[in-house]
Parts: C-alpha cells; structure tokens; sequence
C-alpha cells in the first residue's frame, strides 16, 4: 500500500510538472504570437503620437495654457492673507499703536523688547474696467489655441509617420524589382552557358549578361541600403526597436476602392473651417483682441474694497488689537505716455495678428490647391505606370521568346528587362506617392484622424 501510495503522488507531480510546463509554453507561444502581430499604418501613428516629444512638448503646452485661465479666473476671488512677526528691539517699543492722549490712555502705554504683531487682511477688486474679464477671455483663448497647435501636432506627426511607412513600402517594391531583374538574369546566364558548352553562343553573349547581372546587383545593395534607411526612421518614429519597423512586419496599404477626391471649393471651405493651424490663428487674434482691451483699461479707476485685522502683544502678554475697513480707489494721473504706448503697441500687435492670420489663410488655401494637384497628378501617373508595367512585361516576354527562337538578340532583351525592372520601381513609388498625397491633403483639410486611415487607406487598421 505504501509503495502505491508513493507511485501515486510521484504520477501526480508529474502530471503537475507536465501542466506547468504546457503553460509556460503556452503563454510563451502567446506572447511570441503577440509579438508578431503586424505593425498596421493605424498602430504606427498611433505608437508615434504616445511617444514623440512634439506631442509631450504640445500637450504640457495645453496644461499650461489651461493653468493660465485657472489664474486668471482667480482675479475675480478675493485676496486673503495673513502676515506675523516676532522682533526683538534694543530698546523697549510701543506695544501697541497710539489712539490718543487722554491721561487714562497715557497710563495704559505699555513698552516692551520682544514684541509680536500678526494681521489678516482681505482685498477685493469690485470694478477695474473691465480688465480681468479682458484677462480670462485672452487666456481662453490661447488655451483654445494650444488645443488647436495640439491637433494640428498630431496630424503633422501623423504625416511624417505615413511618409515614412510609405518609403518602407517603396524601398521593399524597389528591391523586390531588383530581385526579379536578377533572377532573370541569372536564368539568362544559365542559358547562355548551356550554349557555351554546345558551342551555339559567342563568348561576348557572356560577358554582355555579367556585365548587366553585375549592375543590377549593384543596383539591388542601393535599394537594401535605403530600405534599412527607411526602417530605421520609422522605428525612431514610433520608438521601438529596428526589428518592429521591419518590412516584414508592415501590411500592404492602398487606396480605398470608395476614397474620392471632393471638389476644389468644397475642400477649401472645409479647410477653413477645420484646418487646426487656421483654427490657432483664430484664437490667436482672439487673445490680441482681449491684451487691446487689457490695455485699455488702464485709463479706467479701479476701486478695491480692503480690511485688516491687526493682533499687537508682546513677551508679556499685554495683548490688544483693531481693525480697518475701507474702499480704495487707484488711478494713475501721469505715468509719462507709458499707458498711451502700451496701448499703441497692443493695437499694433493685434494688427500684426489679424494680418498674420488673412496671411495664413492664403497659405492654407495654396496648400489645398498644391495637395490636389499632387494627389492627381499621383493618380494619372500610377494609371499610366500601371499600364506601361503590363506591356513592358508583354515586351519581355516577345523577347524572351524571340531570343530563345533564334529570331532576337541577346541586347533587347537584357535591354527590356531593365527597362521593366525600372517600370515596376516607379510604379510601386507612384502607388505610395499617391497615398501621401492624399494624406497630405487631409491634413491640410484638417480631417487627418485614425477614422480617416480607417476609411480611405485599405491595410490601415
């Protein structure tokens, strides 16, 4: 029975064992599974707008600017503070203030070395004209204006991060060009030896393909060179490692069959409306607007309602006390033309803005014309690429089929596999050039977000 007992919890351990370890590999499987997840355009925008210092530097911008109307709100409270001090005189002093001279009040003089005096006063403005309102609507505006510079720093990001994806892309189709090309070579050069050996092929046929097989290898370490550029700068983007910016980690992206291209009037209007530096412009004026009317009230009164109550004892206990109430009206008579050119360089200021923004807008309104045109310009170039790739291959294909017929020769054949190679380089790069540029275009219209990848740009998600 023992010797049961003991086979019994020795089978169970080892069952125990053998569970764990199918767990650990599992989880192990899991997380290696998750690591190869595929780096989509969406999570790389999305990993670059989580990390990248413009966007840690726009956002403590927006908390600042969110501070500032915090403190500017607090102009309309009350001030409330309080104030103690604790002296030691060489000779003895007033403990208290004098009220009088009667002789009852000459009796209760009181002197002393150590005296300590404490007070709380209470200040709050009841009107200044109008410059803490001037003041909250200037720091709401240029709170609202570092949402907009915010948003407009992600598109940008989001720009820069698509760009770079793109040229991955690219430099993969490149290289994968160059690799056709060699590897059609290569089978020219197995054809030409096989001739060679028969004694049907002149030893120049040889050389001729080399040389060619040689150049395309050369052509093909450019390519690998700037994709590995490519991948690099799309990991410092987003900040991972170079190996998750791989090509092999990347989807295909193209086109949405449904993305079309809204006329030239209604993405200007769009732009204007949305377009988020055109929106911090906006605010901008806004907040030159309130710093004019700021100014401006210098030359109103202020009236501020003040009260103290003030506590007087010293080291002996003699303790007494008062307090003060009253309205106070401040105004400068004569300060020199400080407020007059305070003013005049406020309203300069806000000229300069309004200018700055009719400037902007001009500018928004090329960038939307510059953005179209590209996109068809992309668009045409890519559908006569596309077409040219198709009779380029059917080229290639006569040749081949002429040469191996003993009808063509070996240099318009090598002459037209480069001239496909080449094709197909300029394809793939007008096929991404096309989706930036409709990027492009909404960043300008200001309608870059992950909704818009999602919807226009197929391999986004």
């Amino acid at each position: 029975m023992r010797r049961s007992s003991v086979e019994t919890s020795t089978v169970g351990a080892s069952t125990l064992t053998c569970f764990l370890l199918l767990a650990s590999l599992n989880s192990a499987m899991a997380q290696r599974s998750s690591d190869r997840q595929p780096l989509t355009l969406s999570r790389a925008v999305a990993l670059a707008q989580e990390t990248h210092p413009s966007i840690g530097m726009a956002r403590a911008g927006e908390d600042a600017a969110s501070s500032a109307v915090g403190q500017a709100k607090s102009r309309w409270w009350p001030w409330l503070g309080t104030q103690a001090t604790l002296g030691r005189y060489d000779k003895p002093m007033l403990v208290a203030p004098l009220h009088g001279f009667a002789p009852e009040e000459v009796e209760r003089i009181e002197f002393e070395q150590t005296l300590i005096q404490g007070n709380v006063s209470l200040a709050w403005t009841l009107y200044d004209g109008g410059a803490r309102g001037a003041r909250v609507r200037g720091a709401r505006a240029a709170h609202a204006g570092s949402v907009a510079a915010l948003t407009a720093t992600e598109m940008g990001l989001a720009v820069q991060v698509a760009v770079a994806y793109l040229q991955v892309l690219s430099a993969r189709g490149v290289l994968g060009a160059q690799d056709e090309r060699i590897a059609a070579l290569v089978a020219e050069r197995e054809r030409v030896q096989m001739f060679l050996e028969e004694g049907q092929a002149a030893e120049v046929e040889r050389f001729r393909v080399e040389a060619n097989l040689a150049e395309a290898e050369a052509q093909r370490v450019a390519a690998a060179t700037d994709l590995d550029l490519a991948e690099r700068d799309l990991a410092h983007l987003i900040d991972v490692p170079v190996p998750e910016a791989r090509f092999a980690r990347l989807t295909a992206v193209g086109l949405s069959a449904n993305a079309r291209l809204a006329e030239r009037g209604q993405l200007v209007e769009r732009a204007a409306a949305n377009n988020p530096s055109l929106e911090r412009a906006r605010q901008d004026l806004a907040a030159a607007e309130a710093q004019h009317r700021l100014t401006q009230a210098a030359w109103i009164p202020s009236f501020d309602v003040i009260g103290t109550y003030q506590a007087f004892t010293s080291s002996a206990g003699n303790y007494s006390d008062l307090w003060n109430v009253g309205i106070a009206l401040s105004y400068p008579l004569f300060t020199g033309g400080g407020r007059s050119n305070t003013v005049g360089r406020a309203r300069a200021q806000l000229d300069a803005t309004r200018e700055e923004m009719r400037l902007l807008e001009l500018q928004t309104e090329n960038d939307v014309d510059e953005a179209l045109s590209l996109a068809h310009e992309t668009r045409a170039l890519v559908e006569s690429l596309s077409r040219a790739v198709q009779l380029q291959t059917e080229v290639v294909r006569i040749e081949r089929l002429s040469l191996d017929a003993g009808a063509g020769t070996q240099t318009d054949y090598l002459r037209a596999e480069a001239d496909l190679a080449r094709a197909r380089s300029i394809l793939v790069q007008a096929q991404h050039a096309e989706i930036a540029a409709w990027v492009q275009l909404a960043r300008v219209v200001g309608e870059l977000t992950p909704e818009w990848l999602d919807r226009n740009v197929e391999g986004a998600r």
